[in-house]
């Protein structure tokens, strides 16, 4: 029986001509193969109300904290706690907050929400965020990133276009000095409003229009702005996210990724169409995103278009080993990497009974400060992606089977890879014109003998598998087919 593999997620190509997949959806891409997409597993208690950004740190005795901020309040998790830890006075809200921002520099943390002072938490000694000085000319900024020795902020309200950063080793004064190689830098051109600033040996500063990069040079001019990429800019501030030297993100054509020299499309003729027409547009501003280091994955959430309060709705991950893509469907409020701070098993009361445990006593959960990809649920609990598999749903282009003939396909043998609990369940479509709606057989669950049996007579077909219950690697499937007529 011939195979047909489950290649490349590619949406944008037409039906016929596409010998790859038409859909990947609840599963992570890998070289050959598909793996199972895990359901998330409320971790923490609840916020008070939507989240607008979570964020995972380490003081210098790695000890770990985790931050949550929404539209009012900024809280810190303790066990199962949330404490809100919020300056005294409240926090200002805008119709178009792009969400919280957070950095660690040494013990110290900084939030940024566009709207008010940034704010300062030090690990380990502070109860509350306070307002960072004014007299040391620290910015009200939307964006911000360590930089080296530096801390770079950018989206000023009224300087939309300025980077400034703070004294070198120092992240708490901002103002300007050659002997400290504080300063700022207003990017010239049009329309250069910074929707985001990525950090590490160098930034990478994103506007409407542009990727710049900031190189550190030393005094007296302490950083050189270059426009590496003009008329490619970025699309919506919380797609953006750095791993190493790459930061990828959504601008108005596409997926990009700006790998600290050049910006590379990553999505076209593959995804971009899909993406850019699935998306509501309304809510933009709810767009969230991080990086799994384990999978090399890219991962970011967004409000599709069947949101109809901003929440977002599916996830759409890139793995840049292999260059496939997939999507996930999850209603959440934030995605994150969440880091625990370790768990005795007399704090284990903490998380409920032996029995009730939302994790088994051997899981990583428990060990300090592993990283785990994990959102803020809608119930603004945060939650990590360590559950049973969700359902996958793989979906072939569509092919000619008998070159200018019709064929009949009896049966399926999927290529899944997994265990006793693992359940296929497989479809074919069929259609003889390409004007023609496709017409999918029963659904047919694997048999004692490893076959779907299902019926379609067409000249050209599609297959559809769905797998439930966990597996470990789903490829593809095994196709039986005669020319019609043929016996």
């Amino acid at each position: 029986m011939p195979r047909v593999l489950f290649g490349r997620l590619q949406t944008d190509q037409p039906d016929l001509l596409n010998g790859q997949l038409e859909e990947a959806e609840n599963c992570i891409p890998y070289v050959q193969s598909y793996g199972p997409f895990p359901e998330p597993v409320n971790y923490s208690a609840a916020v008070a109300s939507a989240a607008r950004g979570a964020y995972s740190t380490k003081d210098q005795s790695n000890t770990v904290f985790t931050f949550v901020g929404t539209d009012s309040k900024l809280y810190k998790e303790s066990a199962t706690v949330m404490n809100d830890v919020s300056r005294t006075a409240t926090y200002t809200t805008a119709t178009d907050f792009t969400g919280w921002e957070f950095v660690t520099f040494g013990n110290t943390v900084i939030a940024a929400n566009g709207i008010d002072a940034l704010q300062t938490y030090t690990l380990g000694s502070s109860s509350q965020f306070l307002d960072m000085s004014a007299s040391a000319s620290a910015p009200v900024a939307a964006h911000i990133a360590t930089v080296r020795d530096f801390v770079f902020t950018g989206g000023q309200p009224t300087n939309q276009n300025r980077i400034q950063w703070s004294r070198i080793n120092n992240p708490l004064r901002y103002t300007p000095s050659q002997r400290f190689q504080s300063d700022y830098q207003d990017l010239p051109g049009t329309d250069q409003t910074i929707k985001r600033v990525t950090g590490g040996d160098f930034a990478c500063i994103l506007t409407n229009t542009s990727v710049w990069r900031a190189t550190y040079v030393g005094s007296p001019i302490v950083f050189r702005f270059d426009e590496v990429s003009r008329n490619t800019g970025c699309f919506a501030s919380g797609s953006a996210a750095r791993f190493q030297n790459m930061t990828f993100f959504l601008s108005g054509d596409g997926m990009y990724v700006f790998d600290g020299e050049s910006c590379q499309s990553i999505g076209a003729e593959s995804i971009d169409e899909t993406i850019l027409g699935d998306l509501n547009l309304n809510y933009l501003n709810r767009i969230t995103s991080t990086i799994d280091p384990v999978n090399k994955l890219y991962l970011m959430a967004y409000p599709s278009t069947s949101s109809t309060d901003g929440t977002s709705t599916r996830i759409l991950m890139y793995s840049w080993t292999t260059q496939r893509w997939a999507f996930a469907s999850q209603n959440l409020e934030v995605l994150f990497n969440h880091m625990n701070g370790g768990v005795t098993l007399e704090g284990l009361d903490a998380y409920g009974t032996l029995e009730t445990l939302a994790f088994s006593l051997d899981s990583s959960t428990w060990q300090g400060g592993l990283s785990a990809l994990s959102c803020v649920t809608t119930d603004h609990k945060i939650a990590r992606f360590t559950g049973s598999a969700k359902t996958a749903r793989f979906v072939t282009g569509e092919s000619e089977l008998v070159t200018d003939a019709r064929a009949f396909v009896r049966s399926l043998r999927p290529l899944v890879q997994g265990n006793s609990s693992t359940s296929v369940t497989a479809y074919v479509g069929g259609r003889d014109r390409l004007i023609d709606s496709v017409t999918w057989s029963a659904a047919s669950v694997l048999n004692a003998t490893g076959t779907c049996p299902v019926r379609s007579n067409a000249r050209y077909h599609r297959l559809k598998m769905e797998v439930s219950g966990g597996f470990e690697r789903a490829m593809g499937s095994e196709v039986e087919y005669t020319k019609e007529g043929v016996r």
